[in-house]
This record gives C-alpha cells, sequence and structure tokens, in this order.
C-alpha cells in the first residue's frame, strides 16, 4: 500500500525539519512555512521586498557549512521563537521579532561557522513574490515544488552501500512507504491523488553534495551522488511534484497514482 508516512517541512534553510501530522496543500505552492527564512551570506544580494530565486551556495547550507548538521533547531512560525540546541543544550532562544534579537543569532552563526564580523550571515525572508501574490520560498529549485523520497529506494540504495543511509540526508517534504524502490521515476508526468490534494509530478531530484552530509553528527561520511553514480548511471534520487488541487492531506494518505 503506498502511503504517506511522514511530513516534513524546514522552515529555515538548512536548519532542521518539523515533522507534521497534516498540512493543507495550495495550488503552485511548496509546503507552507517551508524554507521560509535563510541566512544569506555577507555578500549575497537579496531584496526581501522584491525576491527572486537565488542558488543555495548563496545561503547557509549543508553543502558548504556540514556543521549545520550538529544543531538541533525549533522554530516557532506563530510567536516566531527559535530555539538552538547543541548535544541537548540550548545554546540560543530569541524571538525573531525585533532586530536585536535576530542580530544575536546571526552573531552566533557568524561565531559558529568561525566566519569573520565582516561575514556575519543575515536572516532574510521573502516578503512577496516577485510578480505573484505567493509567499517565497528558499528552495533549491525555481520552481513552487515538493519533494518526495521513496523510503524504499533510500533502503535499496543502503543495502547496495552496506551502510546505514538515513532518509534525512536528501531533506524531503514527503517521505512514501510501501512502493518500489525506483518506481517514483516513472511518475514522472503523471497525478498523485493524495488525502484531498492532487499533485502532478514533473521532475526527478538531482542529487548534491549536501547530501554526503551524515545528519546525526555532521561529517562527510558518504559521496552519496558518486555512489548513486557508480551503482545506476545517474545521480537522481527522488522526485518533484507542483500541487495542481489544493486540500488537506495527512500522514498514512493512500497515494494513487495516475495518468
Amino acid at each position: 500500500m503506498n502511503i504517506i508516512k511522514n511530513i516534513i517541512r524546514y522552515p529555515i534553510k538548512g536548519l532542521s525539519g518539523e515533522y507534521l501530522d497534516k498540512i493543507l496543500l495550495e495550488v503552485n505552492q511548496t509546503i507552507p512555512g517551508d524554507r521560509e527564512y535563510a541566512f544569506a551570506r555577507f555578500n549575497t544580494k537579496f531584496d526581501q521586498n522584491n525576491p527572486v530565486y537565488l542558488r543555495k551556495t548563496n545561503f547557509l547550507a549543508l553543502v558548504k557549512e556540514e556543521k549545520l548538521a550538529k544543531l538541533t533547531t525549533i522554530f516557532n512560525p506563530k510567536s516566531k521563537q527559535f530555539i538552538i540546541k547543541i548535544d541537548n543544550n540550548i545554546v540560543v532562544d530569541e524571538k525573531l521579532t525585533n532586530k536585536n534579537n535576530i542580530n544575536k543569532v546571526e552573531i552566533f552563526f557568524q561565531d559558529y561557522l568561525g566566519m569573520s564580523k565582516e561575514e556575519k550571515p543575515r536572516l532574510v525572508k521573502g516578503i512577496k513574490a516577485n510578480k505573484t501574490n505567493s509567499t517565497h520560498s528558499f528552495s533549491d529549485i525555481p520552481d513552487k515544488a515538493i519533494s518526495i523520497i521513496n523510503l524504499n529506494t533510500v533502503f535499496e540504495l543502503q543495502n547496495k552501500l552496506g551502510k546505514q543511509i538515513s532518509p534525512s540526508r536528501f531533506r524531503a517534504n514527503l517521505l512514501v512507504d510501501g512502493v518500489n524502490a525506483w518506481e517514483e521515476f516513472n511518475w514522472i508526468g503523471k497525478k498523485i491523488y493524495v488525502g484531498d490534494a492532487i499533485l502532478e509530478v514533473f521532475k526527478r531530484t538531482q542529487r548534491c553534495a549536501a547530501t554526503n552530509v551524515n545528519p546525526d553528527n555532521g561529517q562527510r561520511d558518504i559521496n552519496i551522488p558518486n555512489q548513486i553514480k557508480s551503482y545506476y548511471g545517474h545521480v537522481d534520487l527522488g522526485i518533484y511534484a507542483k500541487v495542481t488541487k489544493g486540500g488537506l492531506i495527512s500522514i498514512l494518505n493512500k497515494l494513487h497514482i495516475s495518468d
């Protein structure tokens, strides 16, 4: 039985995911609240009032800052309370509601990542997406999409490597179960009926060096893209889908695939 095993959003790009029981999807949008914030590099030109897509290298992200994986972060989107833990000890506890508190958090990342004062990152949020009324998401691709991982594909790769591979390496929004390994690639161009929503799969997910980082210890321990390439002749794992009909989805919802 094809089902949603987990629903995850990442409120701040590069930081911890938030596991959800259910979420209301909107047409042509990402998971609400997903990658709503990011820490821009000191030399990144990003206009919060006219946000446009920029590559992940413009922001703090695991592709360059593997130490981010050692942090456990909790963000409350309503109160804006932001907590950072290291080894289960709270090192930051601030409301991101004023410049002073935000500056404290930015200085934490500056110091934690060994940056100079001139390199202090800047917390950013897109107020309104360019030329639309939609919210901005600091996702890895320009499209407003939802990323999907097939757990059995991850488990097959794990068996090939003989090492445990956490699905968290791939930072997907939906983890699906009950699907044969790699079957999801056959969903390109097809529709997923799930809960009250309809998604349309439009591309495979090409993997980068961010997946080399072990989410449990922040170490680059396996070259995931190279391993996928050596076994399968490509560097793809996962798929992207657009929401064509909004609606509520929940964990354990069945997935029905159709042309």
